[in-house]
């Protein structure tokens, strides 16, 4: 299944963003790819006594639009979404078991037919590497079970380095295939930003495929100049 995983070291590091850089970079070399985001989440934290999957399901989450606008295949909103639910905190009540609607086999069978009518596929994970999704599975082991190689998204920012390479050691001790990684600049005014770039280049076991500098509205924009080391990329789905 030619699929790769986009995971990040933290929440908000720009995973969307990059994987839309991502989708239009194979674009640009003829790949076609969908991009696929199976649990989106956020805005309020509050969680009924007795949740109902009514509660949360919708189809408005801006990761997905904006996956949904950079894919080049025309792809419905469900299409590229398992689950869309308006607490940010859905994790942590996954976790603990508070949510029971999230189902492995549909996540499973979501990412088959992807795979299946589309080909390619860039996974987009939500929040950090080991996020659970349910009170066992997290989605490194979700990653791992569907022999998923993973993208690590580093947002460039006071501790970047500690988190990066905690979720690199993790996806190798998880036997995971990291293809790259990809720095995004998310606070701008961090000094040594270049001094960061050079110690994760030297301490993570994986190439550096692109940075990507902070800009306004970078969902609106085009990202390809920003992936300068592609060729990892284009090899995995062209092998």
């Amino acid at each position: 299944m030619p699929a790769l995983f986009i995971t990040g070291t933290d929440t908000s590091v720009g995973k969307t963003i990059i994987t839309r850089a991502l989708l239009q970079t194979l674009s640009q070399f003829d790949i076609p790819v969908v991009g696929y985001k199976p649990i989106a989440c956020g805005g309020d934290d509050s969680l009924p006594t007795e949740p109902n999957m009514d509660d949360y399901a919708s189809e408005d989450n801006q990761d997905v639009l904006i996956i949904q606008d950079s894919s080049s295949i025309p792809v419905e909103y469900r299409e590229i979404n398992s689950y869309t639910f308006v607490h940010s905190s859905t994790p942590i009540f996954a976790a603990l078991d508070a949510v029971r609607h999230i189902s492995e086999q549909k996540l499973d069978d979501d990412l088959q037919r992807l795979a299946e009518k589309y080909t390619n596929v860039l996974v987009e994970g939500t929040y950090g590497w080991l996020t659970p999704i349910n009170k066992e599975l997290s989605f490194a082991d979700w990653a791992e079970k569907n022999d998923m190689p993973v993208i690590l998204v580093v947002g460039i920012k006071e501790g970047c380095v500690n988190h990066a390479l905690l979720t690199a050691d993790s996806i190798k001790q998880k036997g995971g295939r990291l293809v790259g990684w990809i720095a995004n600049r998310i606070n701008p005014g961090l000094r040594h930003y270049s001094e960061l770039i050079e110690l994760l280049s030297r301490r993570i076991d994986a190439p550096l495929l692109g940075q990507l500098p902070y800009i306004g509205h970078p969902e609106r924009k085009e990202l390809t100049q920003f992936i300068q080391n592609p060729e990892p990329l284009i090899q995995f789905f062209t092998k």
